[in-house]
């Protein structure tokens, strides 16, 4: 099964920065997120992560598991359902 692997990028736009600039306080977990989403999830980490995926082939197609992984984390820090 070929998962598709998320890539984001390392580079951080002048909006981002900005907007990074600005999470001094209460947002200081989304701006590590942002500058070290690369290094934690590294291709290592998403080839474990690809492991726990079923191939079945029924369903939708998957989303990358670090991005799912990602969004966990998220929305645990976020207390979102």
């Amino acid at each position: 099964m070929a998962i598709k692997r998320w890539s984001p990028s390392e580079i951080v736009s002048r909006r981002e920065k900005f907007i990074l600039s600005r999470l001094k306080r209460n947002g200081k977990l989304y701006a590590f997120l942002r500058l070290h989403r690369h290094e934690l999830f590294d291709d290592a980490f998403q080839i474990e992560l690809e492991k726990m995926y079923r191939d079945t082939g029924a369903g939708k197609e998957a989303h990358p598991p670090a991005f799912m992984a990602m969004v966990l984390l998220l929305q645990s820090y976020a207390g979102a359902s």
